[in-house]
């Protein structure tokens, strides 16, 4: 049977993919109330356990293996769970967040998040979406309808519209995207993501256009 959702763990973060639509996001699931809903369950690299309380029992992810759960959520709401394996240095902030819609909602927030990138808003944004194309950020990120393709990290194309960054780890704001992008193993220490010592203003203006991204 064909699943509703393709969950995949990372270290350390979730990626989420909806077959119907062949949308991509990270780290906050979006389901439909009253709806029997398969999700698929993998990992790229160790062993995860998706498990979130109100929603039903754990679930291994095993590398090489897929597992499956079903789920019917009956009120709208945040749901919050958490990687219940340890896998590794960042297992505390493996946090995971369900986003309970009702259908009309959900629709919304699909038809939405299918579609490409907002185009920069201003002339810093507009620096900053240059920025993120020539400077590494395209070698790992995937931004929709731009020449950023890659599926390394976490696809980007509406981070904007995400309550929190680095799985529940901070609140989703310009001035903690400018921190994450200038110090990343500060903030999270054994991330996949180096400081590339970009200069302030350069940081600066690739917040700025990520912060645009809804």
């Amino acid at each position: 049977m064909k699943p509703d959702v393709i969950i995949t763990g990372h270290q350390w973060w979730w990626e989420v993919e909806y077959p119907s639509t062949k949308m991509v996001t990270a780290n906050e699931v979006h389901l439909p109330v009253g709806k029997q809903l398969l999700l698929e369950l993998r990992t790229k690299d160790v062993i995860h356990d998706w498990w979130v309380p109100e929603l039903g029992n754990k679930m291994d992810m095993i590398p090489n293996r897929t597992n499956f759960l079903w789920v019917n959520i009956n009120k709208p709401g945040d749901y919050i769970g958490a990687c219940s394996e340890f896998c590794g240095a960042q297992h505390a902030w493996m946090r995971i967040k369900v986003v309970a819609q009702s259908t009309a909602d959900y629709n919304n927030w699909l038809m939405a998040n299918t579609k490409k990138a907002a185009e920069p808003m201003d002339k810093e944004a507009i620096a900053g979406k240059e920025l993120f194309q020539n400077k590494s950020c395209a070698g790992c990120h995937r931004i929709e309808g731009t020449s950023a393709i890659a599926v390394v990290g976490p696809d980007l194309t509406h981070l904007a519209g995400r309550q929190y960054l680095l799985t529940g780890l901070l609140a989703n704001n310009e001035s903690n995207l400018n921190d994450w992008i200038n110090h990343p193993q500060q903030i999270k220490s054994g991330a996949h993501m180096p400081d590339f010592m970009l200069e302030k203003d350069s940081v600066r203006a690739i917040a700025h256009y990520l912060s645009q991204l809804k």
